[in-house]
């Protein structure tokens, strides 16, 4: 027992600092200092007065720099009028790269790179001598610090904000090969104009805009025009993204924020932008998990509109769920501009395939109008990969230039999947998928307010084995008929089979169009307010459920009658697809042979055989004239 003691106190006295030591170290410590300090007067009255790194960037390139000294972190910089001025450099930055990306040529400039000084030596010195009186304890945290470092992580870079910095050599991607989205281009343009310009606002009273919200589904440019912004602007344009702030560690995404922050402050004027800003700006108080997120909300709210003033630093922030950021982000002051951009109408859509064919060789038969008339709800990445994708297959094909069917497949094939034609299935599927969209074909084209059908197929695409494709056109609105007719267009699929198989022998092929049918039934119900039973009231799908007491928030009566009234829609519009299908007999049959012939048709050769085989004429479908509401009312006045 008494050996056991006397290893673990010959332990301890190891670790053990002694008075001694103490003291020896306080005097080099103090002599040290004394030294350093000394050091930065001198150094201090000999560099002269300092300026932001945008400053001296902007002084080599009008070449006023006589010479440029870089001293650690420090560039030295003696002027054509023999006035001396430094400037200080971030830990990561390579201030010979940031000048190559200003334009500047290193040959023609007189400047000499770090060298090992006087200081570099002291600091050196004065880290040997710091670290020789460390306790035990303390050298074995900085070598786990050290061996996570040089693992890739570690604390080095705990505050330091990891957005990429462009200064000089820009994108190639400017406003003009942005297409589409008109207003937020405006929008954006003008932001730009306030940079390069800012005194013809400044003498109106404005204020510059502190920040732009883009918002939109995946795919509609919002990355896109801020590459368009960084290649427009003569400003330095920070990137970064949301989840680039969080850390395990505690605090890590406020001190990148602070970092990236005073980065863009010493560059300004200067532009943020900050992708994905959801990931770090969701509402505070929705769950239980930790505050880090909130840490790193709060420093965003604070720099952005703080007690501290902030000039000429724009953020430009994108998100496809403005639904989850906290309304502090969101006022005045911090985001004052919410540009939406939505899905590119008929009119986008061909002016985005014109951008993106400019670099492809298109045949003579291939029509954009007619692409973006097929293309509708596609996004601008979409349509991108529309082109991308007929361009590979023009390539497999062996062909020399794109042709619209390549053009046709690859449309199908971006909403679809690919085409599956190796699948192996028996006649009966075959069969039986031949009705099944027969069905859905024959019934949309009798509906009045259905969507007209463009196409049927009974090639696997995907998970699906057949589909009928409907020329839903721009729609911005829809009525309480185009719903019901819909949903008697999905059901038509289940009826058909029913019909020509039986009730007991109808198979699985429907799970899709239930779901769909069963989606806009609950939307008339629950959300816009088109039941009778129900009336002008509306239950959000999203906020209808209480998780603590796992009870809708409205009565139990009301539940059971929303639940009655959707299906009395679904079974009704059922209903009026079987009353049409029974009529139209014969040509359900036609319709499903020639699909079994043909594998595919299009909308106007089933037109034909609706003429030659149905019991009554179908309705005439007029497509709606598309007009920009300046176009309407320009008509209207000239009309009065």
């Amino acid at each position: 027992m008494a050996k056991k003691n006397e290893q673990e106190r010959a332990v301890i006295v190891e670790g053990e600092i002694t008075a001694d030591t103490v003291k020896k170290g306080m005097w080099v410590v103090a002599l040290i200092a004394i030294i350093f300090f000394v050091y930065q007067m001198y150094s201090s009255w000999q560099m002269g007065a300092e300026i932001s790194m945008g400053e001296a960037v902007k002084i080599i390139q009008e070449k006023k720099a006589e010479k440029v000294v870089e001293q650690g972190n420090l560039i030295l910089i003696e002027q054509t009028d023999k006035s001396r001025k430094f400037a200080q450099v971030g830990n990561k930055t390579d201030f010979a790269k940031l000048l190559q990306d200003a334009g500047v040529n290193i040959a023609e400039v007189n400047y000499r790179p770090s060298t090992s000084n006087l200081s570099d030596q002291l600091l050196n010195f004065a880290g040997l001598a710091l670290m020789g009186i460390m306790a035990y304890g303390v050298w074995s945290f900085v070598r786990a610090i050290q061996r996570q470092n040089a693992t890739g992580g570690g604390l080095s870079s705990f505050g330091k904000s990891g957005a990429s910095v462009i200064i000089g050599k820009r994108p190639n991607v400017t406003f003009n090969d942005v297409a589409g989205t008109k207003e937020a281009k405006e929008e954006i343009k003008e932001i730009v104009d306030f940079l390069k310009n800012p005194k013809q606002f400044f003498d109106m009273g404005a204020r510059i805009p502190r920040g732009v919200l883009l918002v939109g589904e995946p795919g509609t440019g919002k990355t896109l025009l801020a590459r368009a912004v960084a290649g427009e602007a003569k400003v330095p344009f920070f990137h970064t993204s949301g989840p680039e702030f969080e850390e395990m560690l505690v605090g890590a995404g406020a001190a990148r924020v602070r970092d990236l922050f005073k980065r863009a402050k010493n560059l300004a004027p200067s532009i943020i932008f900050i992708d994905e800003i959801d990931a770090v700006a969701r509402r505070r108080g929705m769950d239980y998990k930790s505050s880090h997120s909130e840490q790193t909300l709060n420093q965003i709210l604070v720099e952005m509109d703080g007690f501290e003033k902030r000039d000429a630093v724009i953020v430009i922030a994108a998100t496809n769920r403005p639904d989850v950021l906290d309304p502090a982000i969101l006022r005045p002051g911090r985001f004052d501009r919410n540009v939406r951009l939505a899905l590119p109408d008929i009119t986008e859509r061909q002016e985005i395939l014109k951008v993106h064919a400019k670099n492809k060789k298109l045949g003579a038969d291939v029509d954009l109008e007619k692409v973006a008339q097929f293309t509708v709800g596609f996004s601008g990445a979409d349509l991108e990969n529309v082109l991308n994708e007929a361009a590979i297959l023009a390539v497999r094909n062996k062909r020399t230039e794109i042709l619209s069917e390549d053009i046709h497949e690859a449309t199908l094939k971006t909403s679809m999947g690919p085409r599956r034609g190796s699948l192996m299935m028996s006649e009966s599927d075959l069969r039986s998928t031949a009705f099944h969209e027969a069905g859905h074909a024959i019934v949309g084209t009798y509906l009045k307010e259905a969507a007209p059908v463009k196409a049927v197929t009974i090639v696997p695409r995907g998970i699906s084995l057949g589909m009928t494709m409907h020329d839903q056109g721009d729609r911005y609105s829809q009525s309480k008929q185009y719903l019901l007719d819909e949903i008697a267009v999905l059901a038509a699929g289940r009826v058909a089979e029913e019909l020509v198989y039986g009730k007991d022998n109808v198979s699985t092929g429907a799970s899709n169009d239930i779901e769909r049918a069963s989606r806009y039934a609950t939307l008339m119900v629950k959300t816009v307010g088109l039941s009778d039973k129900i009336g002008f009231v509306q239950f959000d799908k999203d906020e209808d459920f209480d998780i603590f007491t796992s009870k809708h928030k409205y009565s139990e009566q009301t539940a059971q009658v929303m639940d009655k009234e959707i299906s009395d829609i679904l079974n009704t519009q059922y209903n009026v697809a079987k009353k049409l299908l029974q009529r139209e007999r014969k040509l359900l049959d036609v319709v499903a042979q020639e699909l079994l012939k043909r594998e595919t048709m299009t909308g106007d050769f089933l037109m034909t055989l609706v003429a030659e085989h149905g019991k009554e004429k179908p309705p005439v479908k007029e497509k709606p004239q598309l007009l920009s509401v300046t176009e309407w009312i320009k008509s209207r006045q000239t009309e009065e």
